[in-house]
């Protein structure tokens, strides 16, 4: 399971909104012939679909899926935007806590976000992409309890607690799910899970992945030293099966 962030300046919301939409139809110009160009927002690109072509047998499909990947990483790098996040390597026969794991993500995200802003001298607010009502709520709550206890604000730079929309609307959001589920998650299957248990965790395609794209999205990565020296942020795994380190996610 991955959960990420992509941290960008707003001011730049409205052109890397333009040219997602752009590069969405270059490479998928079939999904968008006709209609105003900013209607385009509303067809996604899914990531199960690019998961697809990168395990096909056809080259042409896989060398498409590689070239949008490649400029994805373009545009987010173009506009120096920052990844940070989680990765939960599943054990075989337990079932993952989704929802204890989500909060606890949004959580450290929500930590390493507010590092960033008081690196930046910034301010910040997190869109998170929606689920059902109940589980935004007890997402949202598990920050405002933390936000608004009288014994400190551990996000002081951020202005609110998580805000939740829909990815139709929300190019960030369409982007943040793409790095984490065609970049994030073939690479975490080609460097974590045992093989041969599904095709979707176990292509051999998705080394393929790692080796064109694990040193750039190393690099998109935004990662500080704590109180006490050590590394924080960027892209943690937790990997209860093999108890590989976190550099394996980039083929290390």
């Amino acid at each position: 399971m991955v959960i990420l962030g992509l941290v960008i300046d707003s001011n730049l919301v409205p052109a890397i909104t333009r040219d997602f939409l752009a590069l969405k139809r270059q490479h998928f110009p079939g999904r968008f012939p006709t209609g105003p160009a900013l209607s385009h927002v509303l067809t996604e690109i899914k990531g199960s679909e690019l998961l697809q072509m990168t395990r096909s047998n056809s080259r042409n499909k896989r060398r498409q899926a590689h070239m949008f990947r490649t400029k994805l990483l373009d545009l987010v790098k173009r506009y120096d935007c920052r990844v940070v996040g989680r990765v939960w390597v599943k054990e075989n026969g337990k079932s993952l806590k989704v929802t204890a794991s989500y909060c606890y993500a949004v959580q450290d995200i929500s930590l390493h976000f507010s590092q960033f802003l008081l690196a930046n001298q910034s301010q910040g607010l997190l869109i998170a992409d929606g689920r059902t009502r109940a589980q935004n709520i007890e997402v949202a709550h598990s920050i405002f309890t933390q936000k608004w206890r009288t014994g400190g604000d551990p996000y002081p730079l951020m202005q609110e607690v998580p805000l939740f929309a829909h990815s139709d609307n929300h190019v960030g959001l369409q982007i943040a799910d793409l790095i984490a589920s065609t970049l994030v998650f073939p690479m975490a299957a080609a460097g974590y899970c045992i093989p041969a248990r599904t095709l979707a965790h176990s292509s051999s395609r998705y080394k393929e992945v790692t080796k064109a794209h694990g040193e750039a999205l190393k690099d998109l990565q935004f990662r500080y030293r704590d109180e006490t020296g050590r590394w924080r942020g960027g892209l943690v795994v937790s990997d209860p099966v093999g108890k590989r380190p976190g550099s394996a996610l980039f083929g290390d």
